[in-house]
């Protein structure tokens, strides 16, 4: 590999340019477009290409500008201006088109092609990334676990945004997500489930994809976990604990028994809120006015943590489904914590006009949601 290396700035045929075996590049319709338009107008503006020269000298490999010398033969123009590397196979011509074109916009799911690419051709599999050049987003690619069916769908979902958008850009934790799901069946269920989830008439300017965290609510279920357990009360001792539940308790299973957590100092309080918040598909979490809660992202329900020096108590059995409001918007609404919002569905405009009607006078926020145009 040390022998790789730029060499010099030449004009040369473009019939004799061959592809690169693995292209990690992503060009959209509107991009491809915009090129051939410079190469209708201005040829000569067009940037060189980068082309992989074997030892031979008859082997000229494309190793960046796929799409400028695909611009150029559509004009019937049979020369482009390219700088030379020295490459010793092809092997090292899919190394250099990696490493030259990681700032470009690219596909990441290429990756793995690059990999299998790599590894058929005698390439240590620990040793990739680092003759990649890759950053460690892209290097933990290679330890996701993508079904073949789960990939193929999100290929063919990246060539339908490419179709539509000027830039496509897949974050690699969304490949992150569906990975850490096992089963083949629930990956593909959990690539169609982020589909649905970006509107198919996404205006240019507010295209993306989920965050992680709305990914890793979404996926939720598709995840095999055991039995949850279900957390009621964490007490420093017996006497601390209300008589109550000590009779509900007695006549409780094993199995239950053991969601009642007994500590033995007040030390022991922290490690019974790291219990809680191991639960399977349950965080803590306490709002910026001090309240805290247990929310449970499988069931999308809220229950509210009570606390004191000695027993951390959890209204498990009435859990109350989540609303969030953004903070800007609580801000705009000018909400204080304990105000009470209310949620009022109308049909029709005239509905809507006479609720407002009503209301004239009083000293109300009011925050309209719609599908259309008021």
């Amino acid at each position: 590999m040390n022998k790789m290396g730029f060499e010099k700035d030449d004009l040369i045929p473009l019939a004799g340019l061959r592809e690169c075996p693995v292209k990690i590049t992503l060009h959209t319709d509107l991009q491809i477009e915009m090129i051939k338009k410079t190469a209708r107008t201005e040829p000569d503006s067009i940037p060189p290409i980068d082309v992989a020269e074997l030892p031979d000298e008859k082997t000229l490999v494309i190793v960046d500008g796929h799409a400028r010398a695909q611009a150029l033969r559509s004009f019937g123009i049979d020369k482009i201006r390219a700088k030379l590397h020295n490459v010793q196979n092809i092997t090292e011509a899919v190394i250099l088109h990696v490493r030259l074109n990681q700032r470009n916009q690219i596909n990441p799911l290429k990756f793995y092609d690059a990999y299998e690419f790599l590894k058929e051709n005698g390439c240590d599999s620990k040793e990739i990334p680092k003759k990649l050049w890759l950053n460690e987003s892209y290097s933990k690619l290679f330890k996701i676990n993508l079904t073949e069916e789960a990939h193929v769908l999100l290929e063919r979902y990246l060539d339908e945004l490419a179709s539509k958008y000027s830039i496509v850009h897949l974050p690699v934790y969304v490949i992150e997500a569906i990975g850490k799901i096992k089963d083949e069946q629930d990956q593909v269920e959990s690539v169609k489930m982020m589909i649905q989830m970006i509107p198919p008439n996404t205006p240019e300017s507010k295209i993306s994809f989920p965050s992680f965290d709305q990914l890793e609510i979404a996926f939720s279920s598709f995840r095999k976990v055991g039995k949850e357990r279900e957390p009621i009360i964490f007490s420093l001792n017996d006497d601390a604990k209300p008589s109550a539940n000590k009779s509900a308790v007695s006549k409780k299973n094993q199995q239950d028994e053991q969601a009642v957590r007994r500590v033995h100092s007040k030390e022991e309080i922290d490690e019974a809120k790291e219990i809680i918040s191991n639960v399977p598909n349950r965080a803590l979490l306490k709002c910026p006015h001090g309240t805290k809660f247990l929310v449970d992202t499988k069931n999308h329900t809220i229950s509210e943590i009570k606390e004191d020096d000695t027993v951390i108590s959890i209204s498990g059995d009435s859990s109350e489904p989540v609303f969030m409001i953004p903070s800007e918007h609580a801000k705009f609404l000018q909400l204080n914590f304990g105000d009470p919002v209310y949620f009022k569905s109308f049909s029709t405009h005239k509905q809507l006009q006479k609720f407002i009607d009503n209301l004239e006078g009083q000293n109300q926020r009011i925050v309209v949601i719609t599908s259309q145009k008021i």
